[in-house]
C-alpha cells in the first residue's frame, strides 16, 4: 500500500506542477472568501454576511492561511494531502468489506490513476475535504461490529454522525443521509424497525451536532434560520431551467432573483418558490427533467478539463483540449464498466451487507440531483465508492482473462464472513 500511496503523490505533485490555471468561479470565491476570513473580516458578500455558499471549505482554507498566508499553492497542497487520503479511505473501505488485501489494492490503484481525479487537484475545489469526510463517516460506520447497543457500537455511530456532519458544513446534500440509513439498516443488516430507526436517529442527532455552529453562526449573523446554506433554493430554480449545465439569466422577464441578489436569504426563498410552482404546474416536465439530469449526472467526464486546460487558452490548443476531453471520457467509460462488473460480482455471488452501506449512498446522492442541476463534477463524491468495485472488478476480469477462473463465494465472502464470525 506504501507504494500506492507514493505513486499518488507523485503522480498529483506532478500535475500540480504541470497544470496550475488561474482560479476561476467557485474556485476564487472560496480563495477570495477564504482570505477575508483569515483577515477577519468574516463571511461578507456585498458587505454583509453571507450563507450563499457553504461556509465550510472556506473557513477549513482560512485556518490553513494562519500557518501559510494567503496561498493558493499551499490550498491545493493540502488538497493533493486530502486526495492521498481517500485513497488510503479507498483501501480501507474495501478491505473492510471484502477481507481481501488485493482487492484493496486494486480499488486504491484504481482511484489513483483515474485521470479526472488527479485534475482536479489543481483547482481550489471543495471535492476534495467533502469526499474525504465522507469516506471517513463511511468507514467509521462499518468498523467491527460488536454487540449491539453496546457503548462501543453507539459511540461508533456517533463519531461517524459528527463526521457526516462536518462534510455537510461543506456540502448539504449530506444532511437527509440519516433517512436512507434507516433502509440500509433495516433491510440489509437485517435490523429490526427499532433498532433501524435508533441507529439512523442517533447517527442523525451526531450529524447535526456536526452542523450546528455553522446553523448558530448563520441565525446570529443572518438573523434567519439557514441550516448551512442558501443556494439551495436557487439550485432548485435552475434545475427547472438546465439539467446538465449552469445557468443563469440576467433578462428580468426570465430570471426572478434579479431584484434579491444582495439578499441571499431572500433570494433564496424566492427561488424555492418559484421552483416548487414549476414542479407543480409542470409534474410531467419535472419528471422528464429528472431523468435527464441523471444522464448528464453520468454521462461525462471532462468538466475539469474546461476549468484546466481551457483555462490556459490561447497556450493550449483547443486540439489539446478537445484530446484531454475525449482521453479522459474513454478511461471513465471503461473505469466504470469494470466497477459495475465489480458490483455485479459482489451481489450476485453472496450477500455483502455493507457493500449495501457504499450503494445505499450512491442511490441516495444520485437521487437528490433528480432536481438539482447535474454533471459530473457533482458526481466526484461517489467516485471512491464506485472504486471500492473497481477493485472487485478488475480482479474478477484479471482472473477470467488469465485462468477462465470466475471469483469464487470464498474470496468475495471472506471478509464478511471472517469479521462477523469472531
Amino acid at each position: 500500500m506504501a507504494w500506492i500511496v507514493l505513486v499518488n503523490l507523485a503522480v498529483r505533485f506532478g500535475w500540480l506542477l504541470y497544470m496550475h490555471p488561474p482560479q476561476v468561479d467557485d474556485f476564487a470565491w472560496y480563495f477570495s472568501h477564504a482570505t477575508q476570513m483569515y483577515k477577519g473580516q468574516g463571511y461578507v458578500w456585498y458587505g454583509h454576511p453571507t450563507a450563499y455558499w457553504p461556509i465550510g471549505y472556506p473557513f477549513f482554507l482560512s485556518l490553513l492561511f494562519h500557518l501559510t498566508g494567503p496561498s493558493v499553492t499551499a490550498g491545493l497542497c493540502v488538497n493533493i494531502l486530502l486526495s492521498t487520503g481517500i485513497v488510503l479511505l479507498v483501501y480501507g473501505l474495501t478491505v473492510r468489506i471484502f477481507d481481501n488485501d488485493t482487492f484493496g489494492f486494486a480499488a486504491a490503484a484504481g482511484y489513483t490513476l483515474l485521470p479526472s481525479q488527479i485534475e482536479w487537484n489543481s483547482v481550489l475545489g471543495s471535492e476534495e475535504l467533502f469526499t474525504f469526510l465522507l469516506a471517513l463517516s463511511l468507514w467509521i460506520y462499518i468498523q467491527d461490529p460488536v454487540k449491539l447497543w453496546s457503548k462501543m457500537y453507539i459511540w461508533r455511530i456517533i463519531v461517524s454522525g459528527l463526521v457526516m456532519g462536518l462534510a455537510a458544513d461543506v456540502r448539504p446534500i449530506v444532511l437527509l443521509l440519516p433517512f436512507a440509513l434507516i433502509l440500509f439498516e433495516r433491510f440489509a443488516l437485517g435490523r429490526s424497525v427499532r433498532d433501524a430507526l435508533g441507529a439512523a436517529a442517533i447517527f442523525g442527532v451526531a450529524l447535526c451536532a456536526g452542523v450546528a455552529p455553522v446553523t448558530i453562526r448563520n441565525v446570529v449573523a443572518l438573523h434567519h434560520f439557514v441550516v448551512v446554506s442558501t443556494n439551495g433554493g436557487v439550485n432548485l430554480w435552475q434545475g427547472t431551467h438546465s439539467n446538465g449545465w449552469y445557468f443563469w439569466s440576467w433578462n428580468p422577464k426570465v430570471n426572478p432573483l434579479l431584484p434579491y441578489l444582495k439578499n441571499d436569504v431572500l433570494e433564496n426563498q424566492v427561488a424555492m418558490h418559484a421552483a416548487l410552482m414549476f414542479y407543480k404546474a409542470h409534474p410531467l416536465l419535472t419528471l422528464w427533467n429528472g431523468f435527464e439530469k441523471w444522464f448528464f449526472l453520468y454521462s461525462t467526464d471532462w468538466n475539469v478539463v474546461s476549468v484546466t486546460f481551457a483555462e490556459q487558452t490561447p497556450h493550449v490548443s483547443q486540439s489539446v483540449i478537445h484530446f484531454n476531453m475525449w482521453f479522459n471520457n474513454i478511461v471513465y467509460y471503461v473505469w466504470m464498466m469494470i466497477s459495475v462488473t465489480g458490483l455485479v460480482q459482489t451481489f450476485r455471488r453472496v450477500r455483502k451487507p455493507f457493500a449495501f452501506l457504499l450503494v445505499t449512498y450512491i442511490a441516495y446522492n444520485t437521487a437528490i440531483f433528480f432536481f438539482f442541476p447535474a454533471w459530473d463534477r457533482f458526481r466526484y463524491p461517489m467516485m471512491p465508492l464506485y472504486a471500492v468495485f473497481f477493485g472487485v472488478g478488475a480482479w474478477y476480469i484479471v482472473r477470467r482473462g488469465i485462468g477462465g477462473r470466475p471469483l469464487d463465494r470464498c474470496t468475495l465472502a471472506g471478509g464478511y464472513r471472517s469479521s462477523m464470525d469472531r
